[in-house]
């Protein structure tokens, strides 16, 4: 697992912040974060080798630092703050689990990623990267109105 504080410029950052904040940015609802727990807000930005979303350049600087062979998914989340459970889950963009999976904390709050042995804060600007078939879960937070985090899911070089 690594762990990058201020991973992209702070203009980049700022405005992924700015621009996912926005009351027109497209957030679409899912019953359920994993298998079975609370509902969420997600937008998709690359799917099946396709770029899904016209905010995609929003991503690129990010992209850029990443070492990736082939990009198999990019979703935000959003969670709001409310009563919520998340499940232990790893990424299952591959049969055998043979990629990697980071998520880029878009803003600060006193949410978290839960690993077996470690849990990282939401800091706006970090980026965590770990294998996928790590199992982890979210702490949504209780001092902001929202969580967003981008996942981004790929194999590497």
């Amino acid at each position: 697992m690594n762990i990058y504080k201020n991973f992209i410029n702070k203009k980049h950052s700022n405005k992924i912040n700015e621009e996912l904040l926005k009351p027109y940015f497209p957030w679409y609802y899912n019953k359920n974060q994993t298998s079975k727990d609370t509902s969420y807000m997600f937008h998709l930005f690359f799917k099946n080798s396709n770029v899904n979303s016209d905010y995609y350049y929003l991503i690129e600087p990010i992209l850029k630092k990443l070492k990736f062979k082939n990009l198999l998914n990019v979703r935000a989340n959003l969670c709001l703050k409310r009563p919520s459970k998340c499940s232990w889950h790893v990424d299952n963009f591959t049969k055998d689990l043979k990629h990697k999976t980071a998520i880029y904390y878009v803003n600060n709050n006193n949410g978290y990623t839960i690993f077996k042995n470690k849990k990282i804060k939401c800091e706006k600007n970090k980026i965590v990267i770990f294998d996928a078939d790590q199992r982890h879960k979210a702490k949504v937070q209780t001092n902001t109105d929202a969580r967003i985090v981008i996942n981004f899911n790929y194999e590497y070089i």
